[in-house]
């Protein structure tokens, strides 16, 4: 938790009120690293969720109106992946839900992403996707069966989605 926990920290500690989505995504993602290196996968996930929505309190407003073709190429094989495959193979009516819920939510963070239209898109979309493939592994590991290097992978991916969130969202703010 603790390199997400000093993202966040430098977010606030930058008094950039247009930036305060991603400190709170940041302090949320910690949370959920937190309880999640203690094996409480529901709160886990419930934090997960509250920092993509931060993430879409940033993104949504800076979207696209017209949903773009290449947003529904990425956002709709998540969603069948998801619902067909993950959801499924919950063991208990909680992770179902649970699982339906976040994955539904990280979607929509996908989908504000893709839709975003202004500095640093590229970068940003790079990030969205490690952080869903980061899940997706995480997902597959529970549900389905073992990945090997599982650890590696989940981590290198995620905390390079964090920093390319951070990176980018300073860059942006520079621009402004």
């Amino acid at each position: 938790a603790w390199p997400v926990l000093l993202l966040s920290l430098a977010t606030f500690l930058s008094r950039r009120r247009e930036l305060l989505p991603f400190g709170f995504a940041f302090l949320f993602s910690a949370a959920g690293d937190a309880v999640g290196a203690r094996g409480l996968f529901i709160p886990q996930m419930a934090f997960f969720a509250l920092a993509h929505v931060a993430y879409i309190r940033w993104f949504l407003p800076r979207a696209r109106r017209r949903l773009r073709t290449g947003t529904l190429a990425v956002v709709v094989p998540l969603l069948v992946f998801l619902f067909a495959v993950i959801v499924p193979r919950a063991p208990f009516p909680a992770e179902c839900i649970g699982t339906a819920l976040y994955g539904t939510i990280i979607a929509g963070m996908l989908c504000s992403v893709f839709q975003y239209a202004g500095a640093c898109a590229a970068g940003f979309r790079c990030a969205a996707l490690l952080f869903v493939f980061s899940d997706a592994v995480i997902a597959w590991n529970r549900f389905i069966g073992p990945v090997p290097a599982r650890t590696w992978i989940v981590m290198i991916t995620y905390y390079l989605a964090q920093y390319l969130f951070f990176r980018f969202a300073f860059k942006t703010a520079a621009r402004n």
